[in-house]
Formats: structure tokens, sequence, C-alpha cells
């Protein structure tokens, strides 16, 4: 806000000098050779120069209104805990992997953003409600509880229920949930089928992420249905076999949602174009001054 209170005064400098030069031709000597007369199109172009620098204010103060508005983006990571997350095809295992990608997505975020954490094994737990905190959150990784079974449609109804826990005390917002399995769904209260339409109606996409080597038949990730859930949100499917791979994942999720949740205001691009604008009405307006008295 201060850079366009600063531009403002700006512009209203330059107006004023407008005016006083204006007053000053209007109420002096008019005796002008026409060889020293500037051309008419250049005598009004500082006056053009300051209205577009004022319509660019406007539209400045606008966008940084927008901002003010806009709820705070939320991001869910709904993490696989099971006892499935202890192999080794990872390395070193798939629960490390999966944590230190998540240390990575974190780090891509704009400080705003606001980030929840739940796992899920035989029952989805909350490690961290939104919170714009990442420390907090990435404290929370470390120690993620473990379990026999994979409620994936639970978890991912865990995480619903946080964003719009954040909801009721704010205005909706963009948001999202990055969801991470190796495993297959054991029996969810809500199946994951219920949990993506959920999501599906509330405009929240959900970004799923396939780890560790496939095998056909029982084991391994269901592939399939988390695709399904991807697909069914408007989002996108990731497989990772390494630690590597998994943190590349992270790592563009966390660049993606940072461009597509952000609360991006162009009030800065337009408050350096008034104060060029205005300076430039200035520069002119002294360059004309010498050509009339010189």
């Amino acid at each position: 806000m201060l850079p366009i209170l600063i531009t403002i005064l700006i512009v209203a400098a330059v107006v004023g000098v407008v005016y006083a030069i204006g007053s000053q031709r209007r109420g002096g000597s008019t005796r002008t050779s026409a060889y020293r007369e500037p051309p008419r199109w250049l005598r009004r172009l500082p006056l053009l120069l300051v209205i577009a620098a004022v319509v660019c204010l406007v539209v400045a103060l606008a966008q940084f209104r927008v901002a003010r508005q806009r709820a705070t983006p939320v991001i869910a990571l709904v993490i696989d805990s099971s006892q499935s997350m202890d192999a080794t095809d990872v390395s070193p295992n798939r629960l490390v992997a999966a944590q230190g990608a998540a240390q990575v997505f974190l780090q891509q975020l704009p400080d705003e953003f606001e980030v929840a954490l739940v796992t899920f094994a035989d029952q989805p737990t909350v490690l961290a409600t939104p919170t714009a905190d990442h420390a907090r959150v990435s404290t929370a990784l470390g120690d993620l509880p473990r379990g026999t079974g994979t409620v994936i449609g639970d978890g991912l109804t865990t995480g619903l229920d946080a964003i719009e826990a954040r909801w009721a005390s704010t205005d909706p917002g963009p948001a999202a949930i990055v969801l991470l399995s190796d495993g297959r769904d054991t029996g969810s209260q809500v199946t994951p089928e219920d949990a993506a339409a959920r999501a599906a109606s509330r405009g929240i996409p959900v970004y799923t992420v396939v780890l560790g080597a496939q095998k056909e038949g029982e084991g391994g990730a269901n592939t399939a249905l988390l695709e399904q859930i991807a697909t069914a949100t408007g989002a996108s499917v990731s497989t990772a076999a390494t630690a590597g791979e998994l943190s590349g994942v992270y790592e563009e999720l966390g660049s993606q949602l940072s461009s597509q949740l952000q609360i991006s205001s162009s009030a800065q691009l337009f408050v350096f174009l008034a104060i060029a604008l205005a300076m430039g009405a200035a520069v002119l307006l002294l360059v004309l001054t010498v050509m009339k008295s010189g």
C-alpha cells in the first residue's frame, strides 16, 4: 500500500506542475517564434502522460483491494504411513523418501500458503491443521503415526474436512490436496470414490502420487484408483519408483500449485508504470519550458 501512496503523491506533484506551467503560459507572453514553438502534439503529451498515470493508479488500487479480499490458499498433504511404507525398494525406505519429498514441497510454497498435514494407515490422523507456519508442518513430518491398514478414502476425507474447517472461519479460497499412497484401500468408512466426488463438488483438485515398484495382482498401489481420484477432481496422477523421482514429483507439484493458487496482483506493475509515466511527464514539461524560453 505504501508504494501506491507514494505514487499518488508523485502524480499529484506532477499535476500541480502541469497546472502551474499552464497557468503561467496563459497569463504570460505568448510571443514565441514559430521556429521555437514545439509541435502541438508534443505540448499535449505531458497531460496525456499524467492522465495515463492516474489510470494506472486506479487499476493498482483495484488490484490491491482484490488481493486483500481473496482468501489464503490451502493445501492438504495426505500421506500413507502404513507398514508397507517400510519397503526399501525406494531408498532408504518409502516412508523416509516421502517425508523428504514433502519437505521439498514445503520449500516451494509461498510463505502465505496454509498447509495441513494428514496421515493415514488403519485410521486417518491430522498432524497439522491448515497453517502458514511451514516449520510446524515440517516438524510434524518427522514423526508420522504408523498402522497396518490403508484407508485411502478416509485419509482423503480427513484432508477435505481440514480444508472445509478452515473455510468455515474465513471465506473459501483456492485449495488443493496432494495424496500419496503405496497400497490399496483396505476398507475405508468413506470409499475413495465417494471422497473424490466430494472433492470434485467442492472444486478441490486431488493430485495423487503412486510410490514404489508396482506389482501385478495383490500388492503395490492401486494405480487405477489413484488415477481415477485425480481425474475425477481435475488433477493429475504421478508415479515414483525412486527417492529422486519422488522429490522431483513433489518439487514440480509445489511449483505448479504455487503458480495456480497464488493470490496474484498486478498492482506493483501498475504502480511502477504510473511512476514512470509521471516522471516522464515532469521531464517533458521541463524540456518544453526550456525550448520555449530559449
